[in-house]
């Protein structure tokens, strides 16, 4: 695939790692857990909240509701999460992870976390401070609404 041409190389060199890591991490949870990046999100922020409502999720990804429903769908067939009744609204849904959530959750973590190391490993604590740093001040700027450039 061509690296993308956005007639600025740092930010083409940012595009073009970032396309590398997602498809890396999509593979290792793909073969080490049955995982998207995507699903691993959503049981991320189940375990994280705990029961939490499906709409609560939609909103936190930045998702449509019937698209979180798919998702919860198909992570309720697999047996990582439940549905239950909401004590305190019976019209409601929680979810939840089961055992089996929560355990695929950690084995996938642990797969993520390896194939990120393939893109990191080589830095030191140092340079993946001062990377970061770095691109949370684009991240920031972008996010600010700012057209002006960065000093």
């Amino acid at each position: 695939m061509p690296p993308p041409d956005t007639g600025d190389p740092v930010i083409d060199l940012v595009l073009a790692v970032g396309h590398q890591v997602r498809r890396a991490v999509n593979e290792a949870l793909r073969t080490g857990a049955g995982l998207t990046l995507a699903r691993l999100k959503v049981l991320r922020l189940v375990a994280d909240r705990g029961p939490v409502r499906p709409r609560d999720l939609a909103q936190a990804v930045a998702v449509a509701p019937r698209t979180m429903t798919e998702t919860v769908d198909g992570l309720e067939a697999d047996g990582l999460v439940c549905r239950r009744v909401d004590p305190t609204d019976r019209r409601a849904i929680l979810l939840e992870l089961t055992p089996l959530g929560r355990a695929t959750l950690d084995r996938a973590q642990t797969h993520a976390s390896g194939a990120v190391a393939h893109f990191t490993g080589a830095l030191s604590a140092d340079e993946r401070a001062t990377l970061g740093r770095l691109l949370r001040l684009l991240l920031d700027n972008a996010s600010a609404g700012n057209t002006r450039p960065l000093p």
